[in-house]
């Protein structure tokens, strides 16, 4: 995807861990105005730029969907300001929030555009995307897409409707869970039948259509995280036909009690070490 070299001041709104790397990377591209409620940040360099990052937190609510409400207040100040510019939601958002945030607020222009960031290696991740993924009119695409002119050519460019963009996001996340889930049980029924695990699995992992053997190695322990459980819980509560979901969410709620058990009782200082994040 190279094309001229395109310098715009983009603005960040959320600065957690994902927000301080796309603002960091950004940064070496084109000038950055971040915003969080957190600290001493100027909502008006937000308003002068030419599009703006939306990252901030979706936790799970009481319902076990996702709570957008940060989100739909970020979009909120934006109408209240007039903003002119494209907005950018990179938070992780449930079924159907775009087409309600797009019928509440008109006047903005959405493009939706998840991250797919590994927790451990954020900046990383986003300065060498697998794939950018959007979803929004093809115009405010097209913008944002010039934003992002240093990724490589063979970086696959998906644009997608928002629903299919908001699913997509989130069953990602969701394959995460099915194959650590998978492989612990794969772990317990190797090692209650005295074979290796890891011999086991090997023979899967030789598979040439098995690309990666991430999240398919034995003795990592149940998924974890801040983005994994949440994002598949959403699915598993938002339709009714996530029973293969439903199975891996109850196997890695059994792991989770057994292993939090052990380690508590003997070794408390363990407690977060070896769990499976994406």
């Amino acid at each position: 995807m190279k094309t001229e070299n395109y310098s715009r001041k983009i603005g960040v709104i959320g600065l957690g861990s994902v927000g301080k790397a796309v603002k960091h990377a950004l940064e070496f591209y084109h000038s950055c105005a971040g915003y969080d409620i957190h600290g001493e940040y100027s909502w008006d360099d937000v308003l002068e730029t030419a599009a703006v990052l939306v990252c901030v937190p979706t936790p799970e609510g009481a319902d076990g969907r996702l709570d957008c409400s940060i989100v739909e207040s970020v979009l909120s100040r934006l109408s209240t300001s007039k903003y002119p510019g494209v907005v950018v939601i990179k938070s992780t958002i449930g079924i159907g929030f775009m087409e309600k945030a797009t019928a509440e607020f008109p006047e903005l222009r959405f493009v939706y555009m998840p991250e797919f960031l590994r927790e451990k290696s954020n900046f990383t991740w986003f300065v060498n995307p697998d794939r950018l993924v959007f979803s929004g009119n093809e115009e405010d695409v097209d913008e944002v897409l010039r934003f992002f002119s240093w990724v490589e050519d063979d970086v696959p460019v998906m644009r997608m409707t928002h629903r299919e963009a908001e699913i997509g996001k989130l069953a990602h996340n969701a394959y995460i869970a099915l194959k650590v889930s998978f492989t612990n049980e794969i772990e317990q029924i190797s090692e209650e039948m005295g074979a290796d695990p890891a011999s086991v699995m090997s023979v899967i992992w030789a598979d040439r259509r098995v690309i990666s053997r991430e999240h398919l190695r034995p003795g990592l322990g149940p998924y974890a995280g801040k983005c994994v459980p949440k994002d598949t819980r959403e699915l598993v509560n938002a339709s009714m036909h996530a029973m293969l979901l439903k199975a891996a969410e109850e196997q890695n709620n059994q792991l989770l009690a057994r292993k939090d058990a052990l380690t508590s009782r003997n070794f408390p200082y363990l407690a977060d070490v070896d769990r499976n994040t994406a």
